[in-house]
């Protein structure tokens, strides 16, 4: 049972840590970064996709041993949809994540990246079709925990 508990725990925090990540790099990101800023724009993105990789092993955690059981979950097609959406944020992260990493070299030399304001609206656009994405993730979730879109409703 405890290990049931931590499991779902992690999965919730790193969620949480994945759409704070997030919100951080959003409300960063500007044209005229600060080196500083800069620095906390890859520290989060980082922490972002570490917190995605927990997200999704403690997920297959919770559907294999320590939620409704795999049949439950398998047989909604609402639990697809989560996933699609899940799918769908981690691919319209891969953008700006290569964008960030792009920013190392600069930085460690202790220079901010070069931004062209096209490649910024981009990451930001992105930024912000993750996010809703991460606001989509926990409705379906409760949809399925309730059963909704199977013959258990």
């Amino acid at each position: 049972m405890w290990v049931s508990a931590i499991v779902a725990y992690l999965h919730y925090l790193s969620f949480i840590l994945c759409f704070g990540a997030l919100v951080l790099e959003g409300f960063t990101l500007t044209k005229d970064l600060s080196l500083k800023e800069a620095w906390k724009i890859v520290i989060a993105d980082a922490i972002y996709g570490i917190s995605a990789v927990v997200v999704l092993i403690t997920g297959i955690l919770r559907v294999l041993y320590f939620g409704k059981g795999a049949d439950y979950y398998l047989h909604n097609p609402v639990f697809y949809a989560k996933v699609a959406a899940f799918i769908v944020v981690g691919c319209l992260s891969i953008y700006p994540t290569v964008s960030f990493l792009g920013w190392l070299k600069s930085l460690l030399r202790g220079e901010l990246p070069k931004l062209e304001l096209a490649k910024l609206n981009r990451i930001i656009l992105l930024i912000r079709a993750e996010l809703v994405g991460f606001i989509l993730i926990p409705l379906l979730a409760a949809i399925v925990a309730r059963g909704i879109g199977t013959n258990l409703a």
